[in-house]
């Protein structure tokens, strides 16, 4: 078999959260071939992240709306050893299995129930003898801020409050948030106990980041946003990172800060984060749930769940976050309020609050 000198993985999936997910991968190819070069074709912003990884030497990004032509595009101008996808629509796969490379195109297939995406990728990668024993075991994905990008954070966040916890409610579907009122309960909780600092990032509504903001009270900010890599930057800055199932929990996750993420339509068991980390799952045996493929689910495309409760996500409560929240975090503060207050009550936080809007 010739040498592989060159490598092109493909990531046209279109989530934030999808290149996180397939950077084990990556990273797994790239130390089983350290001679070859590796190029990443994806969509922004998720480009954004791979820029300074020593594992991939090029990423190229895809325009939004046109995959399969910017696939097409770069396999005319380019040839490769070999080439991995994750991605099947509008004929990619077979396109690239029209080239002379060794191709890895058939990554979703037989998916077991409890392996996660990312492990399930790397076992297909060692069947297919492209990558080797040791790189499959390495499981975590992995971001790298730049120094500037981490003293950046470090300046921003200056002296706030110990433990500092991000709170994120958005999602890019509303049937995978969970509620305001239970997020609120919990971020004053949170303060109560452990005199946390509550940071809201702002997702696609500032207003709402600010409102949850406000109704937490005490400590509670807005973290406005920015770029991709500065949130980054500031993640691992923080203690313990509470989100819905979205890409920012995954970013959480690989720049090594601890996360409880909370699972409504999707399965835990394939889309959540290896240990230490905490994947809560509301309705575990909700008989709609397809464990291989939640897009054939009737509430995935129509955003509706068809039983009682707006989603099941908010299945998951305040106590059982808490709970996990308790095995990542240390010292609560002694006398502190031992119950989550109802909504609407005041947080007995006794520091003062800081400016509404922190960022990079």
């Amino acid at each position: 078999m010739n040498p592989i000198r060159s490598i092109l993985f493909v990531e046209l999936l279109g989530g934030m959260g999808d290149i996180l997910i397939a950077l084990p991968a990556i990273h797994a190819l790239a130390r089983s071939h350290t001679n070859a070069s590796i190029t990443v074709l994806t969509f922004a912003p998720g480009a954004e992240l791979l820029q300074h990884d020593p594992w991939v030497q090029r990423v190229v990004v895809a325009e939004a709306g046109a995959a399969r032509r910017s696939l097409d595009q770069l396999l005319a101008t380019e040839s490769f050893d070999l080439i991995v996808s994750d991605t099947n629509y509008d004929g990619m796969a077979e396109r690239i299995q029209s080239t002379t490379a060794q191709t890895v195109t058939n990554m979703w297939r037989s998916p077991p129930a409890d392996a996660l995406v990312s492990d399930r990728f790397l076992s297909i990668l060692l069947s297919e003898g492209v990558i080797t024993q040791e790189r499959a075991q390495q499981r975590l994905a992995q971001l790298h801020p730049t120094a500037t990008e981490t003293a950046t954070a470090r300046e921003v966040l200056g002296a706030a409050y110990r433990p500092l916890i991000f709170l994120c409610p958005d999602a890019g579907m509303a049937i995978k948030r969970w509620s305001v009122q239970h997020f609120t309960r919990l971020g004053q909780v949170l303060q109560q106990r452990y005199r946390a600092t509550i940071l809201v990032p702002v997702g696609a509504n500032q207003a709402e980041a600010e409102a949850l903001s406000q109704s937490i009270g005490g400590t509670a900010q807005v973290w406005r946003r920015g770029s991709l890599r500065s949130l980054a930057a500031v993640l691992a800055e923080a203690d313990l990172v509470i989100a819905a199932d979205t890409g920012l929990a995954r970013i959480a996750a690989a720049v090594n800060t601890p996360t409880i993420t909370l699972f409504g339509p999707s399965w835990h068991g394939r889309y959540g984060q290896p240990a230490p980390h905490v994947n809560l799952q509301g309705v575990p045996d909700c008989p709609e749930r397809v464990i291989g493929n939640f897009t054939e689910q009737r509430c995935w495309y129509s955003g509706d769940c068809p039983f009682a409760w707006a989603t099941c996500v908010d299945m998951v409560t305040p106590e059982q976050v808490m709970q996990a929240a308790a095995g990542l975090l240390k010292h609560p503060q002694p006398n502190a309020a031992s119950l989550i207050p109802q909504p609407g009550q005041e947080s007995q936080s006794k520091f003062p609050s800081k400016s509404p809007t922190l960022g990079i």
